[in-house]
């Protein structure tokens, strides 16, 4: 599955990004890796956890955190509010302070996306950074320390790194959905010979599907503006469709920060998703 890291693990001016955004693109990117360093220093000493409320839309009443959860999110304010101080602020770590909702710019991240497969030493878990607009997430990062690869882009950027699978069905290709999700089968039925790979991080399966990697992101269970942001970002520019599972656009920085479900894909794929999605009789509520 890894694959090279773009542009060499360090990415700099990305061919085609709006000159607007090429300062905040370059600060996430060096926040990234700022975090992925703290990640790999508690993948190699070991990290204490523990539980926090969880989000009882997504039906978790409580959820595993970190202490490297938490350092991480520290960094990231640290290097992107110090860099833009008037922006806002909304992360899985943090109060979630409703001033935001009066600013048009809107940082939204997750420290480590895919706590558990951190934990568990599986290498899929990532750093997740996007800059919302106007509800709009503008640019996306997403880094997974373990394999260095840097997946950095603006919604509009022209980087042929960032290209959907040619497939135009399932059956030529492969979805990637949750471990969690394909362990305890909290996906509908699909095709007969549909094959699919289980990813931990959501980040990292939106920001492996804008590279070209599977066919369709799908996942059935609500979902925090902060698992999304920064893949919806990235395969925007990948030219995918990108909406709830109900087949509605994607809104960042809303008063309660929660998606529901998520379909990623191209246009054929994503109404083939959607089809099968309706067929099941499955609902999120």
């Amino acid at each position: 599955m890894p694959l090279p890291p773009l542009c060499g693990g360090r990415c700099r001016r990305q061919r085609g990004a709006p000159v607007e955004y090429l300062a905040e693109l370059e600060a996430a990117q060096e926040a990234a890796r700022r975090g992925g360093d703290i990640l790999q220093r508690y993948r190699e000493s070991g990290a204490r956890y523990g539980w926090k409320h969880g989000d009882p839309l997504q039906g978790r009443a409580y959820e595993i955190v970190s202490e490297a959860d938490v350092e991480v999110d520290h960094a990231l304010r640290d290097t992107l509010q110090g860099a833009f101080p008037d922006d806002a602020w909304l992360s899985e770590e943090a109060h979630d302070d409703r001033e935001r909702l009066l600013h048009r710019r809107v940082w939204i991240v997750d420290p480590l996306d895919g706590t558990r497969e951190f934990l568990q030493g599986v290498p899929e878990y990532a750093v997740s950074i996007a800059l919302a607009f106007n509800g709009q997430p503008v640019l996306g990062v997403v880094f997974n320390p373990d394999a260095d690869e840097m997946f950095a882009a603006t919604m509009d950027s022209e980087d042929e790194r960032f290209e959907l699978d040619e497939a135009t069905s399932l059956a030529d290709s492969f979805m990637l959905v949750g471990r969690g999700e394909w362990h305890y089968r909290e996906l509908p039925p699909v095709p007969d010979g549909t094959r699919v790979m289980p990813v931990g991080s959501i980040a990292y399966r939106m920001a492996l599907l804008a590279s070209g990697q599977g066919c369709l992101v799908f996942t059935p269970g609500r979902r925090s503006e902060w698992d999304l942001a920064a893949g919806a970002a990235l395969l925007t520019a990948a030219g995918a469709t990108v909406t709830d599972i109900d087949g509605r656009p994607l809104q960042f920085n809303q008063a309660e920060p929660s998606v529901k479900g998520l379909i990623a894909a191209r246009p054929e794929i994503h109404k083939d998703a959607r089809e099968l999605w309706e067929r099941s009789g499955w609902r999120i509520h």
